[in-house]
């Protein structure tokens, strides 16, 4: 009788062993569906730009390097996702709003890629009239950034494409097509002349209501967009940059002056030194603030920069330069950080620079 009872117990441990093993298993299966949607940031690469970027009619014979820095991206969905993202060096942890302004992950890539691909016109363009090289800009219609979800357009218009008229009538700026638009009222269906690569064609897109303008009172008929100007750089001088995944525009400082670089018929800029550097530029060589310095900081020191260029903080809420001196102060890096304003101000510290041996290792 007494076995009998132990048995009885041993089968009922078993028993609750494995309820625990299962109760175990569904609680970690339903952790992984607990959602935790969070940006982890931590230092990138610093990237040589000279295999990058290709200007035709220029040299490539510098004895340094100028280098983008990028941002390591991690997003988390769940717990497991959350706590590899604890394990990464130097990480920075943001939640997904206050990254994306609650966009959709599609829509932010898309603001995202046309952000790098306005960065490098700006670049050629800033570039070039630095140089006092012969260069132009011409508007070729209106840039799709992403289609909102509401619109009717969805699934017929895609980032990316280039609106050029309504109704047979030529659109060469988002105003001229809000213009055009201020004619119709919504449910009216309007034809658009879009340029998707190379490919033309023509889409009928039935109007959806949009919120009034500034100023306005009265809700208006709109395509459901984000526009944006759509324009080409003339030149003789044609560029190519090749950044692969690389989005955004906080490398378009660095890409200017590579470019310079190719084009300068004064000497090398790089003098024999790495250069790493961030910061947006504008057609005018006006150099803005940017998003995640601190990590670049740590990637450019990690790649063995000698001089990291960072936008000078010039107006009421600007923090990289400051940013990015606490950090090389913080972390003892080597690195010197250069704070500059404008193209201009960069190539004077470049040209004042003493020659360096040579590349580093």
């Amino acid at each position: 009788m007494k076995k009998m009872v132990n048995g009885i117990r041993t089968r009922s441990n078993l028993w609750y062993a494995w309820l625990g093993v299962i109760i175990g298993v569904v609680v970690l299966v339903v952790l992984a569906f607990i959602p935790m949607p969070f940006y982890f940031f931590s230092p990138g690469l610093a990237k040589p730009l000279e295999p990058i970027i290709t200007v035709h009619g220029g040299h490539k014979t510098e004895k340094g390097e100028f280098m983008l820095t990028s941002v390591y991206v991690v997003y988390t969905q769940n717990i497991y996702e959350f706590l590899y993202g604890l394990t990464i060096p130097h990480h920075q942890i943001l939640p997904v709003s206050q990254v994306s302004a609650g966009l959709p992950d599609p829509e932010y890539n898309a603001i995202e890629a046309y952000m790098m691909k306005s960065s490098h016109q700006n670049a050629e363009y800033a570039a070039l009239h630095y140089l006092h090289l012969p260069v132009s800009v011409k508007a070729t219609g209106v840039y799709v950034v992403y289609v909102e979800p509401h619109s009717s357009a969805l699934h017929l218009l895609h980032a990316g494409d280039v609106i050029t008229g309504i109704n047979h009538q030529a659109v060469l700026n988002p105003q001229q097509l809000i213009t055009a638009l201020t004619k119709d009222k919504p449910g009216q269906t309007v034809t658009l002349t879009v340029l998707r690569g190379k490919q033309k064609r023509e889409v009928a897109i039935k109007l959806t209501t949009l919120s009034p303008l500034s100023g306005q009172h009265q809700p208006r008929a709109g395509i459901g967009i984000l526009p944006s100007e759509a324009e080409t750089v003339s030149s003789p001088y044609r560029v190519s940059i090749r950044t692969g995944n690389i989005d955004g525009p906080s490398a378009g400082f660095m890409f200017t002056l590579e470019i310079v670089n190719q084009l300068y018929r004064g000497g090398d800029l790089t003098k024999g030194y790495k250069i790493a550097g961030t910061g947006t530029i504008s057609a005018n060589g006006t150099i803005g603030q940017i998003g995640g310095v601190e990590h670049k900081v740590i990637a450019a020191n990690d790649a063995g920069a000698q001089y990291f260029f960072v936008p000078m903080d010039t107006a009421k809420g600007d923090t990289n330069q400051i940013h990015a001196e606490l950090t090389v102060k913080n972390n003892h890096l080597k690195i010197k950080v250069i704070p500059v304003h404008t193209l201009a101000q960069a190539i004077r510290f470049l040209k004042l620079l003493p020659p360096s041996g040579g590349k580093s290792a």
